[in-house]
């Protein structure tokens, strides 16, 4: 009560609480919580659900005016969605896809934002989380709000991008393609295109490809100084393969064959995680 002391206040009373030695001006806002019940975090995960009046984008690397609790800020945002339909709790154990943007008709995995905050917030944890573009023209007649969720995951680690998002595997799905330049035999084609001959090769070395006819193999390894590959064909090429593209080695001052107008391709497919610094190529 007013100019009264009482023992305790709960959630909507307003209470004045004497702090001495304490220059208010120092203090525009703050909050009265127990000690590390709310931590100041550098970026939150949090369960996507758009807001179907936003006409807007909701795009990964956009910025957006986050509110929570008694703050907002902008933050930088990545999307990704559970790579299984019943993972609706956040885990760094499971495995997640990168999104470029988030669809309102995308009604099928589960959808999570990464929010990286310009500035340290204090945050309660689980606490509700509020999008918007509160940049967007006051006269307008458009909803500013964008998405809403709870935070599944903070970090108060300001190093957080090398300590807690290295562990975080969102990954995007990635494909590169070759032409078999000829085949030494059966079960060993010559690959050109594929990689720059600047490139570490070792990093390819037993990774799987697939050739357009169908023939599964693995990549073994350099072949010559000009970028090439030598890939193993373990079931061996299809008859009709190995006509195409020809076996043994071209000999000495014989001309070029002319190139088919539907050569013989390969196609090497695997995953990236987005934060993984090392830029490995994972495959299943």
């Amino acid at each position: 009560m007013f100019r009264k002391g009482v023992d305790k206040v709960s959630h909507g009373d307003r209470a004045g609480v004497c702090v001495t030695q304490f220059d208010p001006s120092l203090l525009e806002r703050g909050l009265v919580c127990a000690p590390n019940s709310t931590p100041t975090v550098f970026a939150v995960i949090v369960d996507l659900n758009g807001i179907p009046y936003f006409k807007g984008e909701i795009r990964s690397k956009s910025k957006f005016h986050i509110s929570l609790g008694h703050e907002t800020v902008m933050a930088r945002v990545t999307l990704f969605s559970a790579s299984s339909g019943d993972q609706r709790e956040f885990a760094f154990e499971k495995e997640y896809k990168f999104e470029e943007s988030y669809s309102k008709e995308d009604v099928g995995n589960p959808k999570f934002i990464l929010l990286e905050f310009e500035k340290a917030v204090p945050v309660v944890p689980g606490c509700i989380v509020i999008g918007s573009k509160l940049d967007t023209d006051i006269n307008a007649n458009i909803c500013r709000l964008a998405f809403h969720g709870r935070v599944q995951w903070s970090t108060t680690d300001k190093e957080y991008l090398k300590n807690d998002l290295q562990n975080l595997k969102v990954y995007k799905d990635k494909c590169k393609e070759g032409v078999v330049e000829r085949a030494s035999n059966e079960y060993e084609v010559i690959v050109k295109d594929l990689v720059k001959k600047e490139t570490n090769f070792d990093l390819f070395t037993g990774l799987k490809v697939e050739l357009s006819t169908g023939e599964l193999g693995t990549i073994e390894g350099s072949f010559g100084q000009s970028g090439k590959l030598k890939v193993r064909i373990m079931t061996g090429l299809k008859p009709e393969t190995f006509a195409k593209v020809g076996g043994g080695k071209k000999k000495k001052g014989e001309t070029p064959a002319a190139a088919p107008s539907d050569p013989v391709k390969l196609n090497l497919k695997f995953k990236r995680y987005v934060f993984d610094e090392k830029k490995k190529m994972i495959q299943s």
